[in-house]
């Protein structure tokens, strides 16, 4: 018998079928059958599947009629032939190690099935599920939902493996028809099993799809996905009310109205009429059911939605929804009321409403927070520093809060007190480094004698956590001391408190602090390379009576073991392993997506009485052995047990040191041909990308680069603050590969390494894994950082800046900040051409601005920034104002707006995908405070004013911009141009510019580059006698293909796009309000409108009829670009006279005296 069948349902998913089964085919655990049940797919699908089937035995393909998800799954369960069972949906991902994870701790628990943790997936990244976060923080086998609320969410099929004999004795199958399938069956299971193995490790990657591939269960607008939800839930609820289970139950309608029907919830203040009172029928029926006492439960807000839908107040559960969503939630006060606390939510204590106080009583919100943020061995003993507080209830006063503490031996439960003492610190929101933070008595401190774990005064192996109980108010609260802050709370070793006893600090999973007593320890004494084996060289206790059996290596989370003979001589032992054994299969697994970069090998000793690990009392130097064009390396962790790391090779960091502003690296590399390696400083939460070479001198390598003077277009800038990750890149022509850097175990001691002489503060540092990264500091002031001292600066300091006159001066602003250009930088170099003595400056955001000599600097969001907009005269801008800016009498608004009208703009947008929830309100109060608003046409003067319902003056003066096009000296910008972008001589520029598309996306404000230009195409067909610039609107994330040498350059971050069209021979753009601009060259657009009914009949919609009206072909493939680029000339000619109207019609006034008709006409008393 197979050891396990995988089941997987298949039905349209060619774009991600491939991706899962390869996940499928590199399990660790290869006795399993895969079978694929085609549910009728009409795509090409069953093509992949098939190939799979033909390549591997262990994959059958069944095909049926369509029958939905529930109807695939009964198909291969009923033909599964394994000893256990598992699902898996066939756009997902599964880690390499999952069955091996699974099986191993089913054989070993005998529980009914197992559960895993599940990160999500999409086309950007992998990150941790936040619904499945808490259920998953520890592994504990042998486990059950009547011990453990938490697993009432544990609801998805696909991240457990079932004991087949399990499944079938409780008859189980799928509903049919219907959506959710899972939690109708899932939760009984729960219910119905003896035990449950639940593991911390991700074993299922659940893809989130882009917003053009939305999966059903994604839509929750659909009628169909409202009905079956409630089906669902009730199923469930009708299960445990059939098992007499009342408190199950209370605690079941807690879950359902609390996370299953909140998904729904969530979205009726969108939902129309037909939606809305759908939803309160389905409601009412349920809750018909549900015992008040379940609703106790919930936070106070959720209560208040269900306390509505009871009653059917649909308009009133919309308004809380909607509230429930905004900031207002989260400024919402806590109010106290006698002893207890209430939120002061909408319609509390409203006589009309009569909604009851007890609605708003804030219980389980009041949670415990904590956060490690120092452990350090001092005088013998542990001290573990850190902050906690409940919820909503900072403890102002020292009386207010009381802490207490207790070691907890994990296997026995004897706990023991020990002392923990409290001090002022930090508001736990902040940093514990922020100077404006508000202080209260949330700090700890807990000094842990290890005499305090022996057991009956004796020492004896043994494992305790801390756990942290707090009195504040009235509420108590307890945790398990958890939740280290940085990486190096981590770092703290292990310490000998008497003779052969050491006691280890470590985190299992990263989450909670845990004291191992470790006596007569298995110590590493050494190791080297013979041959392709590595041999291990250790020492056994002084007392050690049993002989060891083996040396067993165990690959984490623990899906794959090896053991291997051990020769002992006295207390000496060795022990040798293959690397080609711990190697095998790695180079398959790590190329599918989601994959671990390394795979750890944990090493115990066996001896007849059971294991105990492999760990070293004195520094043992780590190794790299490179094997088979990989890496192995030999080391200890934090704690000091022996692990065996398995990498792509890769550099390793030696020597860090800062030169003046440089930051000079030296390592290390052992791999393949260094040729065509180049170091990569790779931001973690954004698309920027920096590349530098990289010296060599045999195997050694340097790298040096001023984070504070980054190249940037034939300049420097510092690199933007945030979290920057080191990597080595491979650049193989077409093809690019990155590798994460390591770091020498001996520099970790020494981080992290700073520089803050010049402009922002830069720090070397090390994450948890070792793996160096770079931290970059912002502009501001530490009493200008954070949401608090924002919040200071806004309420308090602006206020009392607009009790000041108002001043002299002008303040200029491109993009928030993010740019010199565009029509302010017009206006301000106009006023500077002609002598204006009036201060000027520049709103920069981030030091990202490089300003010319004279120009003021105004750091976005520092305490200048909000005098600046109180007392400027003059406020110039391009983009939206703050939406705390009040104009104040004195002072004057000129709104020079940043596109032109093709695609539809404010009130005009009725569905606006884009922008924050209350979008138009925020626009009509900033539109009052324009006192001018520059057009570029008299064609859209008539439009600027309905879709911005202004009022105000409209200077119909074409926008100062594109002066640019008219200027004396744009042959020598255009050949700085040239040289800044390294361009190639003789080669014809063209520029490929289009704009985003809303609904292509990953997440709120990060968008797709939905390139459906063949780049490769192109290169083959015109790199010859071309170079094709890429200029991506900035809210996309996506990195530019690298195609061909010296043929595509990414001049997104390029400053000023005007520039760029100097040197733009062909222009191809799409939709975007870039065509305007670039007409004043009079040389080829080419519109590449492949989705263009889409865009124009179901996003933003047009002013105009651009079909008519493109001064160029609209082409709808790759191949028509590449052929108009050929015959651009050609193209034009054809396109003359529609250009020629182009032209009249929307650039009439672009004659290089935009802006002097502004600065005469707004400006002119100044001069």
């Amino acid at each position: 018998m197979v050891a396990l069948s995988v089941v997987v349902p298949i039905y349209n998913v060619e774009r991600y079928l491939d991706e899962c089964l390869r996940s499928l085919r590199v399990q660790t655990w290869t006795d399993f059958e895969v079978v694929m049940v085609d549910d009728g797919s009409k795509d090409g699908s069953s093509d992949i599947a098939a190939r799979f089937a033909e390549q591997d035995q262990r994959f059958r393909l069944i095909r049926q009629e369509n029958g939905g998800l529930g109807a695939a799954r009964n198909t291969g369960a009923r033909h599964a032939r394994g000893e256990f069972l598992t699902f898996v949906d066939s756009d997902d991902v599964i880690p390499s190690h999952a069955f091996g994870y699974h099986l191993s701790s089913l054989r070993r628990t005998g529980s009914d099935f197992s559960s895993g943790n599940v990160h999500l997936l999409n086309e950007l990244r992998v990150w941790q599920s936040p619904m499945h976060r808490e259920i998953f923080l520890t592994t504990r086998p042998g486990t059950h939902i009547t011990r453990d609320d938490r697993l009432l969410v544990d609801r998805l099929a696909t991240n457990k493996v079932w004991r087949k004999s399990f499944w079938d004795k409780q008859g189980m199958s799928f509903p049919v028809g219907v959506l959710y399938e899972d939690e109708a069956v899932v939760i009984p299971l729960h219910f119905l099993a003896g035990s449950v193995d639940v593991l911390s490790e991700p074993v299922y990657l659940w893809r989130q799809r882009p917003s053009d591939d939305r999966s059903i269960t994604q839509d929750r607008f659909r009628p169909r996905a409202l009905e079956d939800r409630f089906q669902a839930v009730t199923s469930v609820s009708d299960f445990i009310v059939r098992s007499q289970r009342p408190e199950d139950k209370r605690k079941w309608d807690q879950v359902a109205l609390g996370q299953d029907l909140r998904a729904f919830v969530q979205v009726l203040d969108q939902a129309d009429d037909d939606f809305l009172e759908r939803f309160l029928d389905l409601a009412a029926t349920y809750l018909e059911t549900v015992d008040s006492r379940a609703h106790r439960g919930m936070p106070a807000i959720e209560r208040l939605k269900w306390h509505l839908i009871g009653g059917r107040r649909g308009a009133q559960v919309q308004q809380v929804v909607a509230f429930s969503k905004g900031v207002q939630a989260r400024q919402a006060k806590v109010v106290r009321h006698g002893l207890r606390f209430y939120g002061d939510y909408p319609f509390k204590d409203d006589p009309e409403m009569g909604i009851p106080r007890r609605v708003y009583r804030l219980d389980t919100e009041l949670e415990l927070r904590q956060k490690v943020e120092e452990t350090t061995w001092r005088d013998g003993k542990l001290v573990v520093r850190g902050r906690v507080c409940l919820k909503f209830l900072r403890p102002n006063k020292r009386i207010q809060q009381h802490l207490s503490a207790w070691a907890v031996n994990g296997r026995t439960g004897k706990k023991v007190r020990i002392p923990v003492s409290v001090h002022q610190a930090n508001e736990f929101r902040f940093a514990s480094n922020v100077v404006t933070s508000r202080k209260d008595w949330g700090g700890y401190e807990i000094t842990v004698d290890p005499r305090s774990l022996q057991t009956d005064n004796t020492w004896q192996d043994s494992e305790w956590y801390i756990e942290l109980g707090v009195l504040n108010r009235g509420f108590r609260r307890t945790a398990r001391l958890a939740r280290p802050g940085e990486s190096r709370v981590r770092r703290v070793g292990p310490a000998e408190v008497a003779p052969g006893v050491w006691v280890r600090p470590h985190w299992p999973d990263a989450h909670e602090l845990r004291l191992s007593v470790d006596c007569g320890p298995v110590l590493l004494t050494g190791h080297e390379l013979q041959g392709d084996e590595v041999v291990l060289i250790g020492e056994l206790p002084e007392d050690a009576v049993e002989q060891p059996m083996g040396l067993r290596f165990r690959r984490e989370p623990g899906d794959t073991e090896i053991t291997v003979p051990v020769v002992a001589e006295g207390r000496t032992f060795r022990a040798r392993v293959r690397l080609d054994e711990l190697v095998a299969g790695y180079t398959e697994r790590v190329g599918v997506t989601g994959a671990r970069e390394h795979e750890d090998w944990r090493v115990e000793l066996e001896t007849p009485s059971g294991t105990k690990d492999v760990t070293s009392a004195r520094r043992v130097e780590p190794a790299r052995h490179d094997f088979a064009g990989l890496a192995v390396l030999v080391s200890t962790d934090f704690s000091q047990r022996l692990s065996l790391r398995v990498e792509r090779q890769s550099a390793v960091i030696t020597s860090v040191r800062w030169e003046g502003r440089e930051l000079l690296l030296s390592g290390e590399y052992h791999g393949e041909d260094p040729a065509g390696l180049s170091f990569l400083l790779s931001a973690k939460e954004r698309m920027d990308e920096r590349i530098f070479p990289m010296r060599f001198e045999g195997s050694t390598f340097h790298i040096r680069f001023a984070p504070t003077a980054m190249p940037f277009f034939g300049q420097t800038l510092p690199l933007a603050s945030g979290a920057y990750r080191f990597l080595l890149r491979r650049d193989d022509g077409s093809d690019q590969r990155d590798a994460l850097m390591g770091m020498d175990a001996a520099l970790l001691r020494s981080l992290p390494s700073t520089f803050d002489e010049d402009g922002p503060a830069a720090s070397l540092e090390a994450d948890s894994e070792g793996r160096p990264w770079l931290r970059v500091n912002g502009a501001l002031r530490a009493d200008e950082q954070g949401s608090y001292a924002q919040q200071l600066l806004r309420e308090k300091n602006y206020p009392a800046f607009r009790k000041k006159p108002v001043a002299p001066g002008l303040l200029f602003d491109a993009y928030s900040g993010k740019q010199y250009s565009d029509s302010p930088r017009g206006i301000c170099e106009e006023l500077g051409r002609r002598g204006v003595e009036t201060p000027m400056s520049w709103l920069v955001k981030d030091r990202q601005v490089r300003l010319p000599e004279g120009l003021g600097e105004v750091h976005v969001s520092s305490r200048e920034y909000f005098e600046a907009f109180a007392r400027s005269e003059y406020i110039v801008s391009n983009a939206h104002l703050p939406t705390w800016f009040d104009k104040r009498p004195g002072q004057k608004v000129v709104q020079t707006w940043h596109g032109s009208m093709l695609k539809r703009i404010g009130f005009d947008i009725e569905d606006v995908r884009f922008g924050n929830r209350d979008y138009h309100e925020r626009l009509l109060r900033e539109t009052h405070q324009w006192d001018y608003l520059i057009s570029p046409s008299p064609w859209a003067t008539p439009i600027l004013r309905s879709a911005f319902r202004y009022e105000g003056e409209i200077l119909e003066t074409g926008y100062p911009r594109n002066d640019l096009f008219h200027a004396p000296d744009r042959e020598a910008v255009k050949e700085r141009v040239r040289q800044r972008l390294g361009l190639p001589a003789g080669k014809r520029v063209v520029l490929y510019a289009p704009t985003w598309r809303d609904n292509r996306f990953y997440s709120a404000g990060k968008y797709k580059l939905d390139l459906q230009l063949d780049l490769a195409r192109m290169y083959e067909a015109l790199g010859d006698d071309h170079v094709l610039l890429v200029r991506c609107h900035p809210n996309i994330v996506d990195r530019v293909p690298v195609v061909g040498e010296d043929f595509v350059y990414d001049v997104s971050a390029y400053p000023e796009v005007q520039e760029l069209f100097l040197v733009t021979d062909v222009l191809v753009t799409d939709y975007s309000s870039l065509m305007f601009d670039f007409a004043n060259t009079g040389r080829p657009m080419l519109f590449f409108t492949y989705d263009l009914e889409e865009y124009r009949d179901h996003l933003r919609g047009f002013y105009f009829d651009f079909e008519e009206t493109a001064p160029g072909p609209l082409l709808r493939t790759s191949d028509e670009v590449i052929e108009a680029i050929r015959g651009a000339d050609e193209v034009s000619e054809r396109h003359k006279d529609r250009y020629e109207a182009f032209v009249e019609q929307f650039c009439p006034l672009d004659d290089g005296k935009a802006a002097t008709r502004v600065v005469d006409r707004v400006f002119g008393h100044l001069l």
